[in-house]
């Protein structure tokens, strides 16, 4: 018995079509070809590995000599089929099996099986890197009645062609007497060992058994199959296949595949849980566990939601509760979790994606939200308001340096803040022009030393100094606890993340002019009268007012 095997070999050779047939030796055989490419290094990689080597198994055992190729080049596959044409003969006897797994191109007229080495075929160059089918197809023509060609259907979506081709195996039609079947490299070979081969099975009862996926075309009888020739040979007895389903398992297989559940794939991993479709019935459980959420990722991407409107969404959940930690416009895992709590909450699908009416209801829920807090924040800031009048109008209405400093105390960024530190300085510059020679003198020393101690000395020696008022302000700021330097440095870095960019800043400036918080010019930069602008609105809205933005801050700001 005949046996060859060829694997990436690189021998150079002529065209299967310069040799004639009718000059073929006489002393043909059964005989096989078997070429599967699977592993390319220029296009996408195809399911077949090992089957080369699985299909020459099944054909040896039944009695043909195999000429058999693995991942080929196009020089590989015309070598390959060059000895195998000259091993065929015109004996009437002779079976033949030809089976093409690959990735496969056509210009119309001709299909091509592409060797691993093609690189973008187009019309002028497939001939060079692959083997033309047709003139097996003729060879196969010759032995009406003995002849099966097996051809693996692939999906050729992303192959990349040139002009005057097109990928796909395109129209094939069989040879007259000739069987066709196309399908999967796996199914085909069941169909192969499970109903071509057995010699009680007829092409049409083999079509009958046929595996999922699997479709016979051409010459399909009900009275002859492969092996109806009383001259066939004798096959081998078939080496054991531990891969080899046995019928019950085949047809449970079958079964839960018709049926293509959850419960039918796990059915039959219970009864064979190592058996010949183990991993590909896992591989179907898992791609059924994440169809859905893919199906969200779909749905959600069809959205084709802006960085803004990502923000949007973000500022809506931390509105109505559901905390992003961060408003960023990137959906991280912590808005994952936010909109997954959300759809829980709110008896969706708890996927953490979004589709648009989903989007429709958080955008009404989170603008019905924002308004209702802008609606409490204008009541807190109405009420604010009035007390810091009342308070101006018990203290620093009247003028008094006592009365300007209790107002301050109380409000120091308040309605009037500007009015009271204006009138002081007035003072404080009139009572300085009546201060004495030796006063003054005094005040210098104390203000070059800058103590609360030095402050204090110079009011027992002077307590009704013009100075004095300016002396008892600089002991309260020396006695307020030092700046926490650190939580400066966090609040800072927090606003840099969250309102970073100049046009962000912008937009804040000029919320809160909108707002009536007094920011002074929008420009983008944060000086003392936006600082002094964030307190108030921090105050009003129940925020921690550091001047700072922060994430509260922003979503509160940008959301009404």
């Amino acid at each position: 018995m005949i046996r060859i095997t060829f694997r990436a070999a690189a021998t150079s050779m002529f065209a299967l079509l310069s040799l004639p047939l009718m000059s073929l030796p006489a002393w043909a055989a059964d005989l096989a070809l078997v070429v599967v490419n699977s592993e390319y290094s220029s296009l996408g990689d195809l399911d077949g590995d090992r089957y080369a080597a699985r299909y020459q198994s099944e054909l040896e055992d039944a009695g043909f000599d195999v000429f058999s190729l693995q991942d080929g080049s196009a020089k590989d596959m015309r070598k390959v089929v060059r000895d195998f044409v000259a091993a065929s003969g015109a004996d009437d006897d002779n079976r033949i099996v030809i089976v093409l797994t690959g990735h496969m191109a056509h210009s119309g007229s001709e299909t091509y099986l592409l060797g691993v080495d093609a690189n973008r075929p187009d019309g002028f160059s497939v001939a060079g890197m692959g083997q033309a089918v047709s003139p097996l197809l003729a060879l196969a023509g010759t032995a009406q009645g003995r002849a099966v060609i097996l051809m693996a259907r692939t999906d050729e979506n992303s192959l990349d062609v040139g002009p005057a081709l097109t990928a796909g195996s395109g129209p094939i039609t069989a040879p007259q007497g000739v069987t066709l079947i196309e399908g999967d490299p796996r199914p085909l070979l069941f169909a192969l060992r499970d109903g071509i081969l057995p010699e009680e099975n007829s092409y049409a009862a083999a079509a009958d058994r046929a595996p999922r996926g699997v479709r016979y075309d051409g010459f399909v009888s009900s009275a002859i199959g492969l092996t109806t020739p009383t001259t066939a040979k004798q096959a081998r007895s078939p080496r054991p296949d531990p891969e080899r389903p046995d019928p019950g398992e085949f047809a449970y297989w079958n079964a839960a595949q018709d049926i293509g559940s959850e419960e039918s794939l796990r059915a039959y991993l219970n009864r064979y849980p190592n058996g010949t479709f183990a991993a590909d019935a896992r591989a179907r459980l898992e791609s059924l566990r994440e169809a859905p959420v893919r199906a969200a990722k779909d749905r959600e991407a069809a959205l084709s939601l802006s960085r803004e409107a990502r923000r949007e969404v973000q500022r809506y959940l931390t509105l109505i509760g559901f905390n992003t930690r961060g408003v960023d416009g990137i959906f991280g895992p912590a808005t994952r979790k936010a909109l997954t709590d959300w759809q829980a909450a709110r008896r969706f699908k708890a996927d953490g994606y979004l589709d648009s009416r989903q989007l429709t209801a958080l955008r009404s829920e989170g603008e019905a939200r924002a308004a209702e807090l802008e609606r409490e924040a204008e009541k807190r800031r109405a009420a604010q308001e009035q007390e810091d009048r009342d308070h101006w109008a018990r203290t620093g209405s009247n003028g008094d340096k006592a009365g300007l400093r209790a107002y301050l105390e109380r409000y120091p960024d308040g309605l009037f803040a500007d009015t009271a530190k204006q009138r002081l300085a007035r003072i404080a510059e009139r009572e300085q022009e009546r201060a004495t020679t030796e006063a003054r003198r005094a005040w210098n020393r104390a203000k070059e030393a800058d103590t609360e101690e030095a402050y204090v000395r110079y009011l027992r020696a002077y307590p009704d100094s013009p100075f004095e008022d300016a002396a008892r302000s600089r002991i309260t700021e020396l006695r307020q606890p030092p700046r926490d330097e650190a939580a400066e440095r966090a609040a800072q870095q927090e606003e840099n993340d969250v309102a970073g960019a100049q046009i962000t800043r912008l937009l804040i400036e000029r919320r809160l002019q909108q707002l009536g918080m007094d920011p002074g010019t929008p420009d983008g930069q944060f000086d003392g009268e936006t600082r002094r602008a964030l307190r108030r609105f921090q105050q009003s809205r129940g925020i921690q007012p550091t001047g700072y933005v922060n994430q509260a801050t922003i979503v509160r700001l940008l959301a009404g």
